[in-house]
């Protein structure tokens, strides 16, 4: 074969070859992006301000991580029978109990507006002010541990359990929170945290009417060790509606997932023309000293 003729029979099949490539990429369209709002925002009575915190959702495809802007934010909150506008925060929106008092088993109503036309709104009903007769109990172990070097050390380790019991309210499906905080007087300065138990999110079901029993044990050598008689525990339910057991829920499986290749478990939303959370809470606390 004539060389030239060979050489250009390899030029043409290359341009063949990359003519194809650029039409394969041209027919690939990413989906088309909608701006949306994502609000978070949980109300409940003991709260003297509630925020609601609006953003908007990000492109999944092209220029990753990218939020658009929504402009100047506006909103309003009803009961039902009164309506007021929503004040504006650096992340988005607040309601002072000054305005409007959140109030046991009322259902409120929230719309929010962009400058930008973007617009969405959500429901959510506050459970009712109920007493769960939550008892608590503490038990703690102090334990001297030499460490032997050129200058001998004692640490002293505590280990704390708490118990607290509480009953459920019965004839209904009833959703909680439970955690607690503590805080400790050192001598020269105050130590606070928070500390679980085996459960933080629960549900009542197969527990309907009965008495639930949660238990945390905690093991450390700063402020449970050394606050003795100065350590308090603030233990906290959250009475919650379903669609904040669910949200707490579906985040916490969104994160956790460890098999990247699994099927992905979208995060769950009560917002209507937008995405995110519009959810109530209650909360009975008791205040213990540790023993």
């Amino acid at each position: 074969m004539n060389p030239n003729r060979k050489k250009n029979i390899i030029l043409l099949l290359i341009l063949f070859f990359s003519s194809s490539c650029e039409t394969d990429v041209d027919l690939v369209r990413a989906p088309e992006f909608k701006q949306k709002l994502v609000i978070t925002a949980f109300i409940s009575p003991s709260e003297k301000i509630s925020y609601f915190r609006v953003t908007s959702n990000k492109k999944l495809y092209g220029e990753l991580n990218t939020e658009e802007p929504i402009g100047l934010l506006s909103g309003t909150i009803s009961d039902g029978l009164n309506e007021v506008a929503l004040d504006t925060w650096s992340f988005g929106l607040k309601l002072s109990s000054q305005k409007m008092q959140i109030q046991y088993g009322k259902t409120y109503k929230l719309e929010v507006s962009s400058a930008t036309g973007l617009h969405a709104e959500a429901e959510c009903t506050v459970p009712a002010k109920n007493n769960f007769e939550m008892e608590v109990d503490t038990f703690s172990l102090l334990k001297e541990e030499n460490l032997w070097g050129p200058y001998p050390i004692v640490i002293v380790n505590r280990t704390l359990n708490v118990r607290v019991k509480f009953t459920d309210i019965a004839g209904e499906e009833n959703f909680y929170r439970v955690f607690g905080k503590y805080k400790g007087y050192l001598p020269r300065f105050t130590m606070t945290g928070y500390f679980g138990f085996d459960e933080e999110f629960i549900s009542d079901k197969s527990r309907d009417g009965k008495s639930i029993v949660l238990n945390s044990n905690q093991r450390s050598g700063n402020v449970f060790s050394s606050a003795k008689d100065s350590l308090f525990l603030n233990i906290y339910i959250y009475n919650t509606e379903k669609s904040y057991f669910t949200y707490h829920k579906s985040l916490s499986g969104y994160e956790d997932g460890e098999n990247p290749f699994t099927e992905a478990s979208p995060v769950f939303s009560n917002i209507t023309g937008g995405f995110g959370v519009f959810t109530s809470y209650t909360i009975d606390s008791l205040i213990v000293r540790l023993k």
